[in-house]
């Protein structure tokens, strides 16, 4: 058997989407070396989760990856493996390729941080991990899916509020300007999506003192003795991410927020609030569309980019940089 360690001195602790992002770089490259990748937990940030820190390996507790169909071995299950691998059948590297047909069994990615993101020489393994995520990326329809308890309190949720349903998510906090931020208020999402036939709608924000105060809108606060035993701020996100995911209708904030979890419904029942990507998101020369934009899933087999962003243009990129700048001063 070989291995493939990406082995971090440190830990960043971020959100769960780049987390996850950063764990399928390392599944994509064991999968085309044809590797078991060791996978190591991850820091979940305490800005998302009321001040507490967690640490995670993901798999299981938020997603799990069966249909990626990587093999895998836990760090912790690993260490006593590691240590009978002779010297010389171990590769360690740093930030460059390796040759795949390799015969090494142990391949070490010496790192200095488990922000993964930073290996931009790997082309290949970005590729295709983009496609294992999804969000913020393409909208694609991701291959991580849903863990069972997960589905089974989402269900509930779902089943209790009237068809057809409306589920809305609404980035807020973070990667807004002020034109995205105004176009969320309740007046004009009640307006937006009176467009829409529904009986009732989810919706879920990162913004706790964001309400929509009409009879047909309900949040996880309407729900508080099915959540009751939910602490950890990341699995309500997630059970969130599924409602909304699997809502008669979806409408997301960005255009490449794609759904969280793989689904079986792929019809185009899915709508943005802009019309430009999460990673464009401060770019304050962009107006916001008057109506929903249309988002249709793209093919995974257009796939033209190298790397996990798109390009913006270069000219508010740097005007952008001067304001910062003058801010500083």
């Amino acid at each position: 058997m070989k291995y493939l360690y990406y082995k971090a001195s440190r830990k960043y602790a971020e959100g769960l989407l780049d987390r996850r992002s950063c764990l399928m770089i390392l599944l994509a490259e064991a999968k085309l070396s044809n590797r078991i990748a060791v996978i190591p937990k991850f820091q979940l940030g305490s800005q998302h989760n009321n001040g507490e820190t967690l640490e995670s390996y993901l798999i299981d507790t938020y997603f799990n990856i069966d249909k990626i169909e990587v093999e895998y071995i836990l760090e912790e299950n690993f260490l006593e493996i590691g240590k009978d691998i002779e010297f010389n059948a171990i590769l360690n590297i740093e930030d460059r390729p390796f040759d795949y047909d390799s015969i090494q069994t142990l391949v070490v990615r010496n790192l200095r941080d488990d922000n993964f993101w930073n290996l931009r020489k790997i082309y290949k393994v970005f590729s295709l991990a983009k496609l294992y995520h999804g969000v913020g990326v393409k909208f694609v329809v991701p291959l991580v899916a849903v863990p069972q308890h997960i589905r089974d309190i989402g269900d509930q949720i779902l089943n209790s509020l009237e068809k057809p349903i409306i589920g809305v998510h609404l980035r807020r906090g973070d990667r807004l300007n002020i034109k995205l931020n105004d176009s969320m208020d309740e007046e004009t999402m009640v307006r937006k999506l009176s467009r829409f036939n529904y009986n009732s709608a989810f919706y879920c924000t990162n913004d706790k003192g964001y309400k929509i105060n009409n009879s047909k809108f309900y949040a996880s606060t309407n729900f508080k003795v099915l959540l009751s035993e939910i602490k950890d701020n990341y699995l309500l996100f997630v059970i969130e991410m599924y409602i909304v995911d699997n809502c008669d209708i979806s409408v997301r904030t960005f255009n490449d927020s794609s759904p969280f979890y793989n689904i079986d419904n792929k019809e185009d029942k899915n709508y943005s609030i802009c019309n430009y990507s999460m990673h464009g998101s401060n770019n304050s020369f962009m107006n916001i569309p008057k109506e929903f934009v249309k988002c249709n899933y793209e093919n995974y087999d257009k796939d033209k980019r190298k790397s996990f962003v798109k390009g913006r243009p270069i000219i508010p990129r740097l005007i952008n940089a001067v304001r910062r700048r003058l801010k500083q001063v």
